[in-house]
């Protein structure tokens, strides 16, 4: 084969000829489906031939019994940390306000040198670029929300496989 400039193209010394390389791969090519799913939604059972079909329901009903549980403690975490977060950000009381005032005035009483030479440190790190540290609290929520999704998916996907049996 040449190319427009006149060259002929050659691979490891031998002319290039398309035709030829075509028919080669028509002759030698050997399809490879894809394979389904991911390894972790069998829950242990490798092969549908080599196990009978009753220990595969109980398998997959173990697991299914397994992945609700873990469902109903993560849905209990995020409604507690959603509980917290409501609490959070809930305004104080007059009352409220009045006692955190006399607590931090006591504090501040107490301890007199301690807050000076805290204060002292943080000026010296503001000055030569100290970080300041991010709240996880928000994000941890949206993990656990995540988790509980993938969890839902997975709880899906194996009352399907428990369904075709």
């Amino acid at each position: 084969m040449r190319l427009p400039n006149g060259e002929v193209i050659r691979h490891e010394g031998r002319v290039y000829d398309p035709a030829k390389a075509r028919d080669y791969y028509l002759r030698t090519r050997k399809l490879k489906g894809r394979k389904k799913g991911s390894a972790d939604d069998t829950a242990g059972v490798r092969t549908t031939a080599a196990v009978p079909s009753a220990q595969r329901k109980q398998a997959l009903q173990k697991r299914v019994q397994g992945l609700e549980t873990k469902l109903k403690e993560l849905d209990k975490l995020i409604a507690e940390k959603e509980k917290a977060a409501k609490e959070a950000a809930k305004p104080d009381s007059a009352s409220e306000k009045a006692k955190k005032a006399r607590e931090s005035k006591k504090y501040r009483d107490k301890h007199k040198s301690e807050i000076k030479s805290k204060a002292k440190k943080a000026a010296d790190k503001a000055g030569s670029g100290g970080s300041s540290k991010t709240s996880t609290k928000g994000k941890s929520l949206k993990d656990l929300k995540m988790l509980a999704t993938k969890v839902r998916g997975q709880i899906q996907t194996a009352k399907a496989k428990l369904g075709s049996l």
